[in-house]
């Protein structure tokens, strides 16, 4: 369970049916509020805000989980990432993790064509690198992802699956379903043909089903 809650917790780098805030933002400006679920049961949250400027865009994401067994707290999750892009790349990304006391940060910053990295090693990433953007599902159309909690450069496959009903705010709509996939993962996403995302589902080593829906 640990493993996919990781991966799909980054933001996730960055989560939705979309809502505008009412005041402070313009109109391409977006935030999103996800209770997130293990089969039927809620625990805890993960929140995006998308501002942008002339030039760039700026996303910051915060998760809380917190899954317990009677009155054991058995697994927490903390998570803060902010990242900034410019034509559709990565050019700063910020990130801490508490994963169940375990700490870890990424840092990044791109200068020379390069995203450079200080944190958690010294490294730099050629090209446009692009991260789990849920928020924006042209970027996911990449053959790798950055994941931003650990800083692993993951290679992914994006397939599309075609119509499907989801339920959002109680209701069943018919929206674009999609999987992103490698060999330790898959994860299912739901967007309307405006692509506004809906949902997310994935399934955990032991078999629970872990479900994003929106608020």
């Amino acid at each position: 369970m640990k493993n996919i809650i990781l991966t799909v917790a980054l933001s996730l780098g960055l989560l939705p049916a979309l809502t505008l805030a009412s005041s402070g933002m313009n109109s391409a400006d977006r935030q999103w509020h996800f209770t997130v679920y293990l089969d039927d049961k809620a625990i805890g949250y993960h929140r995006f805000r998308v501002t942008h400027d002339a030039e760039q865009q700026q996303v910051i994401s915060e998760a809380r989980f917190d899954v317990r067994f009677w009155f054991i707290n058995a697994y927490e999750y903390r998570h803060y990432n902010r990242e900034t892009w410019r034509d559709g790349c990565l050019i700063e990304v910020d990130a801490a993790t508490d994963d169940n006391g375990e700490l870890s940060q990424v840092r990044a910053r791109r200068d020379n064509g390069q995203l450079n990295f200080s944190r958690p090693e010294n490294k730099s990433l050629e090209g446009c690198v692009r991260s789990f953007a849920y928020w924006a599902p042209q970027y996911l159309d990449s053959a790798r992802l950055l994941n931003t909690q650990t800083g692993e450069y993951q290679d992914v496959e994006v397939v599309r699956l075609g119509k499907d009903d989801v339920t959002v705010g109680g209701q069943v709509q018919q929206a674009n379903r999609y999987r992103i996939r490698n060999e330790k993962f898959s994860i299912d996403l739901w967007y309307s043909d405006q692509n506004q995302w809906l949902a997310l589902e994935s399934t955990t080593e032991r078999g629970a089903t872990l479900r994003y829906r929106i608020q």
